[in-house]
């Protein structure tokens, strides 16, 4: 349960580090050909120097210069109180998902977004981030299109059963 907003920073932190122990995922967001599944895991450094925030982002911005790779950004959409004991039971996390639309097609029979928001889900629903309570959810909608770049928004809830 989050007391005070301040724990809500190392508990995305936490959640950044679950997306990057699946390195399905991280193939799919580095490797722009058809067949990104087929590559190399990558290392502790290419995950480093490479992943965190610039294809794995919590600082939610994305600029034009970005979209060569699909890219996911974790952001916090906000939080409900609990009344009765003054702390925030409910986290709502989206995840937005930008792929390229050249990059739609992989050597798979699924299509990349799919994919990426598979693996997303995989990686937290059901999960406990320590300190604040468990993720469910996993819901998703087209958030826009354009002739350059798709973006889904994933919808999640950290719930507290305290």
């Amino acid at each position: 349960m989050v007391r005070n907003l301040e724990e809500l920073g190392p508990a995305l932190q936490r959640i950044v580090k679950r997306l990057q122990n699946n390195q399905k995922l991280l193939k799919l967001l580095y490797y722009t050909d058809k067949d990104p599944l087929h590559k190399a895991d990558l290392s502790a450094e290419d995950i480093k120097e490479k992943i965190f925030e610039k294809l794995i982002k919590v600082v939610p911005r994305v600029g034009p210069k970005e979209t060569a790779n699909s890219i996911i950004v974790l952001r916090v959409a906000g939080g409900e109180r609990d009344p009765e004991n003054d702390e925030f039971r409910n986290i709502s996390l989206i995840v937005e998902v930008f792929v390229p639309l050249t990059q739609w097609i992989i050597k798979d029979p699924n299509l990349r977004p799919f994919s990426i928001m598979g693996e997303v889900q995989r990686s937290l629903v059901g999960k406990t981030i320590n300190g604040i309570g468990q993720i469910t959810g996993g819901n998703f909608t087209l958030s826009f299109l354009t002739e350059e770049i798709s973006c889904y928004e994933m919808s999640f809830e950290v719930i507290n059963y305290g």
